[in-house]
């Protein structure tokens, strides 16, 4: 008979990619459709003006699973019109032992989500450490821990240099190294390249991986941890295949119709969950991972 995992008495602390999800912010779509109609959309990288009625029933879907799965959804609602890419809360910052770091936007059209990140920890009585701001920039989607004290930070358009060292400094007194991953340039600035588009830890000893796109030193490093390297095709990677959130150990969160990639997680003896992901993710650009902040990893 299986046991139920004891679960910690602490409120925050998401040092892990892969340690049960037991508490995560999500934050609603809150804009209106004659708002989007207006959406300059060379701006804000959409292929087509985001359509509230999808956006709003795929993270609904998405919180049903994570509340199956025994997580503690929090939503958070911005209350700010046009702030269309504040869906993606993995963003915002990044909660250690202590409290909450958050973050300041790469992409200019996000900068307002700053006060919005600070806000919502405050209002889940997580203590904000420290607020990120120009001219450094990070954006949650370039941060994996590969263990709690080894942080793997995609030095991107996103995330720059300036970011990375305040990142650095910030947490290596904690304890943490933080190890600088470089990612291509492939379609250039306007275009999302996070670490996690490439990389996503299913646990401890297996990632799902885009092998074209990532660095020798960062498969090197991988491989020297004893990560087994799950590779998928160019196909899937364009269907945001790779983007996967780990509910816990060899359970996880995938876009639907992706079925070679469940598949093969299954051949793994992972636990697969799908949700439907073609508004937020093959339109506005965003998968499991970029959706969840995780508050609390037990």
């Amino acid at each position: 008979m299986l046991q139920e995992t004891p679960r910690t008495s602490r409120k925050w602390g998401a040092q892990s990619a892969v340690a049960p999800l037991r508490r995560a912010l999500l934050c609603p779509p809150d804009w209106t459709a004659a708002g989007a109609a207006r959406a300059d959309l060379g701006y804000w990288g959409y292929t087509t003006p985001p359509d509230l009625g999808k956006a709003t029933s795929e993270l609904d879907a998405l919180a049903e699973v994570l509340a199956g799965a025994g997580v503690s959804v929090e939503r958070h609602v911005t209350a700010q019109d046009g702030v269309y890419d504040a869906v993606f809360a993995c963003d915002w910052g990044i909660v250690v032992n202590d409290g909450a770091i958050v973050l300041n936007a790469g992409k200019p059209a996000r900068r307002r989500e700053a006060d919005i990140a600070e806000a919502a920890f405050r209002e889940f009585g997580v203590p904000v450490l420290h607020r990120m701001r120009s001219p450094a920039t990070a954006e949650g989607g370039d941060l994996l821990w590969l263990n709690p004290n080894l942080l793997l930070v995609g030095r991107t358009y996103r995330t720059n240099a300036e970011g990375l060292a305040e990142l650095r400094s910030l947490l290596e007194p904690r304890g943490v190294t933080v190890v600088s991953t470089p990612v291509p340039h492939f379609r250039g600035q306007s275009s999302v390249m996070h670490l996690l588009s490439l990389l996503s830890l299913v646990d401890r000893d297996l990632a799902v991986v885009y092998l074209p796109l990532l660095a020798v030193e960062t498969v090197e490093l991988l491989r020297a941890e004893g990560v087994e390297l799950l590779e998928i095709t160019p196909g899937e990677f364009e269907n945001l295949g790779g983007n996967i959130l780990a509910l816990g150990p060899r359970h996880c969160l995938v876009v639907a119709g992706n079925p070679r990639v469940r598949r093969e997680l299954e051949k793994r003896r992972v636990r697969v969950e799908e949700f439907p992901d073609a508004e937020l993710g093959l339109n506005m650009g965003g998968g499991p991972t970029c959706l969840v902040q995780a508050v609390l990893r037990d």
